[in-house]
C-alpha cells in the first residue's frame, strides 16, 4: 500500500510540474502577442494583469520546503521498483554519478534537484 501511494504522489507532482509548464507558456504566449506590431506601448497593461495571476501560484510554489534526502530516496526507490525493477540498473549508476561512486548519504543536497531531474528522464526512457 505504501508504493501506490508513493507513485501517487510522484504521479500528482508529475501534473502539478505539467500544469506549471501549461501556465508559463501561456503567459509567454500572451506577452509575445502583446509585443506585436499591434502597438506594443498599450497592450502589455492588459497582460500584466492576466500574467500576474499565473505568476502568483508560481511564487506560492517557491517556498515549498526543500528537498530532503528522505524525499530523494523515495523518488529513487519508486523508480527502482516500477515494472519489476526496470530501472533498477539505471537509478543505481545515477546515485553512483552524484554520490562519486558512494552512497546516496554521499550526494550533496543541492544536487537533489539535478538527480531528480535525471532521474525523470529514465522514467521517461
Amino acid at each position: 500500500m505504501g508504493k501506490m501511494k508513493e507513485l501517487s504522489q510522484i504521479l500528482d507532482e508529475m501534473i502539478e510540474a505539467g500544469n506549471g509548464m501549461i501556465e508559463s507558456a501561456n503567459s509567454l504566449k500572451e506577452y509575445l502577442s502583446s509585443t506585436d506590431a499591434e502597438g506594443a506601448a498599450a497592450k502589455p497593461k492588459k497582460t500584466e494583469t492576466p500574467a500576474a495571476k499565473p505568476a502568483a501560484p508560481a511564487k506560492e510554489k517557491k517556498p515549498e520546503p526543500e528537498l530532503t534526502l528522505e524525499d530523494v530516496r523515495r523518488r529513487l526507490t519508486a523508480m527502482s521498483n516500477v515494472d519489476e525493477g526496470k530501472h533498477r540498473q539505471s537509478v543505481k549508476a545515477l546515485v553512483k554519478k552524484y554520490a562519486d561512486g558512494g552512497n546516496l548519504s554521499d550526494v550533496r543536497p543541492e544536487k537533489y534537484g539535478e538527480l531528480l531531474s535525471e532521474l525523470e528522464v529514465i522514467g521517461n526512457a
